[in-house]
């Protein structure tokens, strides 16, 4: 649950809303290092100091204490800060997120979009007081709105991101100080994140409401399983499952899919059909 500003190729001929819905093509590129490095600097300036973390196709930061994060891969960026700030703090997160769009503009030549507004990055600045009361409001949609193509597994009790790893260390695991990413066989690369706490909490109880599943209101604990190339993952289920499957085993918990905004109880065997 997080208030979001994407960035992509400023649109021709098109409106924002067919720019996010068109299917996006994996270039196979890095990321533009030099372009990197100025979001990095121009983001400290802003918010002081962050976490960083790569891979092959990506480059993130994270600025622990507001939990806003920056993720950016060759041609798209997106911009996120969790739905967990009152009072001033809200307005602060709205303005950082804002003046953070225009430092990876600039240093992308990318063009920013805020889909709370449904604005431009340069027409939401001039509303942001309606910003500041969608993310204090933080209603069911936005809510819900995903950055990335993924799933989300809530469960309460001890386990971690060292739990996860371990119980998917037979699959290919390249593990990073704050996430790891996971590929069976030749099958599409997952990324796994692991987060806690009130805010988590909150997302559950959300959840909770708006399901009506009960049990949800007690979680707080996530795992965050996100993938760039959803008709991909779709096409070799493999993955998909075996990666749902282990995780919820593990933890006993519910997931969320991106796809389809279906949430459901661990899978369990019928014992009917054993006989």
């Amino acid at each position: 649950m997080s208030f979001d500003l994407i960035l992509l190729p400023e649109p021709v001929g098109q409106s924002w809303v067919d720019a996010l819905k068109a299917e996006r093509k994996d270039t196979g590129e890095s990321p533009d290092p030099q372009a990197w490095d100025a979001i990095v600097a121009g983001v400290r300036d802003v918010v002081g100091e962050v976490v960083l973390s790569e891979d092959s196709r990506s480059r993130a930061l994270t600025h622990k204490p507001s939990g806003l994060t920056v993720r950016y891969l060759s041609g798209e960026a997106t911009i996120s800060v969790p739905h967990w700030h009152m009072g001033a703090e809200a307005e602060w997160a709205v303005r950082a997120a804002y003046r953070i769009g225009h430092v990876v503009a600039d240093a992308t030549g990318l063009a920013g979009y805020d889909p709370q507004l449904g604005l431009p990055l340069t027409g939401a600045e001039s509303k942001v007081d309606d910003a500041v009361a969608i993310y204090a409001d933080a209603d069911t949609e936005t809510a819900h709105l995903w950055t990335r193509d993924g799933f989300r597994v809530y469960f309460t009790g001890p386990f971690t991101l060292a739990d996860a790893a371990q119980r998917l260390s037979e699959m290919v695991v390249t593990k990073e100080s704050d996430r790891f990413t996971v590929r069976l066989g030749d099958g599409p690369q997952m990324e796994l994140t692991f987060d806690e706490g009130s805010r988590i909490h909150f997302e559950a109880i959300e959840l909770a409401e708006d399901y009506g599943i009960p049990e949800m209101a007690a979680f707080d604990r996530r795992f965050e399983v996100m993938f760039d190339d959803i008709g991909e993952v779709l096409d070799d289920f493999n993955t998909l499952f075996e990666v749902q499957v282990h995780l919820q085993d593990l933890t006993g918990g519910y997931v969320m899919r991106s796809w389809n905004g279906e949430v459901s109880p661990p899978y369990v065997d019928d014992p009917a059909d054993a006989g």
